[in-house]
């Protein structure tokens, strides 16, 4: 276990080791000499006292010890001469060491923002000897100068560029920007340059909710919105005030709204210059968090430098420069990345193809790897090793393997090669002493269609007895791999499951292709679709609306339409078919694509891109959130204050268990009325929860003031409690949420306060269909009342589902079924006007649905002019596989009255 200042003293020996050699010389001479001379005063010391006690009769007639006391005496003064002029020595050698302490400081720095990593991945492994060869590196390579100052800055400046490549070349591309921002914070916050609350609210968000004027601009400011403007105006010293400057500047800040690149976007008045780029962060989070990464970006082009935001290129030789034969090179993969092209060619390059051996682990391919690595070590070959991730028993032999490479018994020319995805299992030591690397596959329509076609030859595409459809197909086909693959960045909107379609999924699809075009006169449409949709890609998809919705899409691409020169595939007209032609003529058609495809190509709306970038933005701050656990809590608090108090805020606004005696006396379970079984249902999960956090609360109090121990659950609920998020304690116990701890917790009692209404006013005419821990249960108990009713089978109903057009404080309960209330859309909206879904409107991610009449019917025929819209709990979509064939998180399949067709 190393501290900062311990490290910087390290490094401060290191460098002016390597700078002011005779310096470090004498400073360790002088600590030699002062030591030496210690011991010496101590041995005077413990002789006189030896003879002192030795000594028999009168002392002063003991002329031996009265000599050695005199000569003590002058030894003494002697040493004590030497030690204060040591002294002053080591005052002047360490003012000249000193001059080069900013740049050891700058080093402890940065080696402690990288030691966080493995909380975001447990493959970013960095070891203290990989970080001082790195420092010794940068000192030998930085910029020389005469003047010390300059040097300094040389120094500093060359080691951190130089550290942020060697991190970022073993970084996934989504950890890029956080690893950047997170240097940049760092940086400042050594040099007490970061307002921690700013910071955190910056990360985290509110941490808890504020009760304020109503909101000045609902028509199109979100209430969200407009409660963290308010939270920041009360809880944030610089933007005292703000709620109502945002309130009287309304028109100036829908432009702000408005903006294509908001996170520049001037702040009205003197509150521009007043403000730090940090505290326009925090209104432009409040705003437009979709163009915080953006700000991000700016942020650390300001502070450090534009370079600091361009992650360097893969550069294998450049990685194979910094190894040697006892440092294995680590090829940290992702689903559709595979290193082996780039590796043979580069030992092409090196003229070691021919010493190039390969292994794929798995079972019983451990001893030929043990094997293969002995001979190479003998023999100054290259030994690959791939998937190590599907060899985890293995895996400690490969680390004492490792541990016990010696460059006095191998050939320098040995290299270890490693693949693997990240595993928790892979070795720690080996990940330290490695050198790592990431080489995602190409990202976006254009270059993944241009890599699919630099792999085939003129030959390939001319070899069909129907060329023209055989191209025309293939061109769709690459075209439809390469959206659906990209589809997954947009997350729920995409697909409700990532699945990971891969390059053999194509090949599939094309041998396919090139056989049944062999085979038959005719093009097969609808075998070719039925094999691509149900089969090649289907059968990794396990959502039926991810099904319903690719095979929709197959529509557009395979169909006879696509024969003709010029079929769009979207409304854009930018992806169209095209004359057949050869390989050089692809590609170049290819090339004149956009390089960021639109929304639209992908069935989306323009509002997607939002979404989009509003996902990155999350991501990334809980990424960088994941890292900062042990950071203050600000405003001159400590972290213990902070959760102390957020504790016992919580406590008290949390209610209290529901009283299930009373529950069952006041609504006994009856044979007609399902909805009391219902409602205690409900009450007793919700008890559930509302138990573990009392407890949990009340131990958590007791352990920050060191009355109970503190255990690591309790320890966890904590750190999840200081960075916003709902402890996995609670989340156990609760109902699927996506909300941060602040706007969790409201909602948790918002729907406590639902049953309890529920619990003293009778059955409500309008249910909060949100307010549900399990709605499903609900939804069969209006069911079973309406089958009870009329003694038939319950298998036999469905919902019919009605629109309302009055709101909720004027509707009655309906004879049979239920209105509900507080359901959102996402993607569309309701138009009261039309009567139907409609387009969203831009910016406008969510949207209110009114209220909804579950009419349960007898054989129900599913109406025309309908769009079958899945509920789900939660804007993830995704859930667990129930045994009903649909996800966890899936609620029920709503018919919608649309003026579109479906496949719309």
């Amino acid at each position: 276990f190393i501290t900062p200042s311990g490290l910087e003293d390290q490094l401060l020996a290191k460098i002016v080791g390597k700078e002011r050699k005779d310096l470090e010389d004498e400073k360790k001479q002088l600590t030699a000499s002062n030591a030496q001379m210690a011991k010496d005063l101590k041995e005077l010391q413990d002789t006189i006292l030896r003879m002192l006690q030795e000594a028999e009769g009168d002392i002063l007639e003991q002329e031996d010890l009265i000599i050695t006391l005199e000569r003590s005496k002058v030894k003494s003064e002697e040493i004590n001469l030497k030690v204060a002029e040591a002294k002053q020595t080591e005052v002047i050698i360490d003012e000249a060491r000193s001059k080069y302490r900013p740049v050891a400081f700058n080093g402890s720095t940065l080696f402690f923002c990288v030691a966080s990593l493995s909380m975001v991945d447990p493959m970013y492994q960095y070891s203290l000897q990989w970080f001082n060869n790195l420092f010794l590196a940068g000192i030998d390579n930085a910029e020389p100068s005469e003047d010390l100052d300059e040097r300094l800055h040389n120094l500093i400046e060359y080691f951190t560029y130089s550290f942020y490549n060697n991190v970022c070349r073993s970084l996934f591309e989504a950890h890029k920007l956080m690893f950047s921002f997170s240097l940049c914070i760092a940086l400042l916050r050594s040099r007490n340059q970061i307002n921690e609350l700013e910071y955190r609210f910056l990360l985290a968000g509110p941490t808890s909710t504020v009760k304020g004027n109503p909101n000045p601009a609902p028509d199109w400011l979100t209430d969200q919105s407009w409660s963290d403007i308010q939270y920041i105006a009360q809880h944030l010293p610089a933007f005292e005030g703000f709620d109502k400057e945002f309130a009287a500047e309304i028109p100036h800040y829908r432009g702000y709204f408005d903006d294509a690149d908001a996170h520049r976007y001037p702040i009205h008045g003197d509150w521009n210059d007043k403000l730090t780029m940090m505290e326009k962060l925090i209104i432009c989070r409040c705003l437009r968090a979709d163009k915080v990464v953006q700000g991000m970006q700016d942020y650390v082009s300001k502070h450090m430098d534009e370079k600091f935001i361009i992650p360097p290129p893969f550069d294998l030789a450049g990685s194979f420069k910094d190894s040697d034969a006892t440092s294995p090179l680590i090829f940290v993969l992702v689903t559709g990345a595979d290193p082996m092209a780039d590796l043979l060619k580069f030992a092409d390059t090196m003229k070691m193809s021919k010493k190039l051996h390969a292994i794929s682990l798995g079972q019983g391919q451990g001893k030929k790897a043990e094997m293969m690595i002995q001979e190479g070590v003998e023999r100054g070959s290259w030994v690959l090793l791939q998937n190590c991730h599907l060899a985890v028993t293995w895996m400690p032999t490969l680390e004492i393997i490792v541990e016990h490479f010696s460059p006095e018994t191998m050939k320098k020319e040995f290299r270890l090669w490693l693949t693997s995805m990240p595993s928790p299992k892979f070795p720690v030591s080996v990940l330290q002493v490695g050198v790592k690397m990431t080489n995602e596959p190409p990202k976006g329509l254009r270059n993944n269609v241009t890599g699919s076609y630099a792999s085939f030859t003129d030959e390939y595409l001319e070899d069909s007895k129907q060329p023209v459809a055989f191209k025309k197909l293939l061109f769709s086909l690459l075209l439809f791999h390469a959206i659906i693959q990209d589809r997954r960045k947009f997350g729920p909107l995409g697909w409700n499951i990532a699945y990971e379609f891969t390059t053999a999924d194509l090949k599939c699809n094309l041998m396919q292709l090139h056989h049944f075009l062999e085979i038959y006169d005719s093009v097969p449409y609808i075998v070719i679709k039925f094999l691509c949709g149900q089969i090649n890609y289907g059968g990794r998809i396990t959502d039926d609306k991810d099904r319903r919705c690719i095979m929709t899409m197959l529509d557009g691409f395979v169909d006879e339409k696509i024969m003709e020169d010029g079929f769009a595939f979207s409304e854009s007209g930018i992806y169209k078919t095209v004359e057949t032609g050869n390989r050089s003529y692809y590609l170049d058609i290819v090339k004149e694509w956009p390089i960021n495809s639109a929304p639209e190509v992908f069935g989306l709306h323009s509002n997607a891109d939002i979404t989009c970038a509003r996902n990155e933005t999350f991501m990334v701050l809980e990424t960088v959130l994941a890292t900062q656990v042990g950071s203050s809590g600000g405003g001159g608090l400590s972290k213990d204050d902070v959760l102390s108090s957020l504790a016992a805020e919580i406590a008290q606004k949390v209610p209290p268990e529901f009283d299930m005696a009373a529950f069952v006396a006041k609504y006994p379970t009856v044979y007609t009325q399902s909805m009391n079984t219902v409602l205690g249902q409900e009450a007793t999960r919700f008890n559930r929860l509302l138990k573990v956090m009392h407890r949990s609360l009340k131990d958590f109090g007791r352990a920050i003031k060191g009355e109970v121990v503190m255990s690591g659950e309790l320890d966890a609920m904590g750190n999840s409690m200081f960075i916003n998020q709902v402890p996995a304690l609670w989340a156990a116990k609760a109902y699927p949420s996506l909300r941060p701890l602040s706007s969790w917790t409201e909602d948790l009692i918002r729907r406590c306060k639902f049953i309890q209404d529920w619990y003293d006013n009778g059955i409500p005419n309008v249910f909060w269909f949100s307010g549900f821990y399990f709605p499903q249960a609900f939804l069969t108990g209006s069911l079973q009342n309406y089958a009870r009713k009329l003694k038939i089978s319950i298998d036999t109903l469905s919902f019919d589902f009605i629109i309302q057009k009055q709101p909720a404080d004027q509707i009655q309960a309906p004879e049979d079924g239920v209105m509900v209330d507080g359901l959102s859309m996402e993607g569309a909206r309701w138009d009261m006007e039309e009567f139907s879904i409609v387009e969203s409107r831009p910016k406008e991610l969510f949207t209110d649905m009114p209220v909804v009449w579950l009419r349960p019917l007898v054989g129900r025929e599913r109406p025309e002019g309908v769009y079958s819209c899945p509920v789900y709990k939660t804007l993830r979509r995704a859930g667990v596989l129930s045994t009903s064939g649909h996800s966890t998180n899936y609620v029920i399949g709503m018919d919608i009255p649309s003026k579109k067709p479906e496949a719309h």
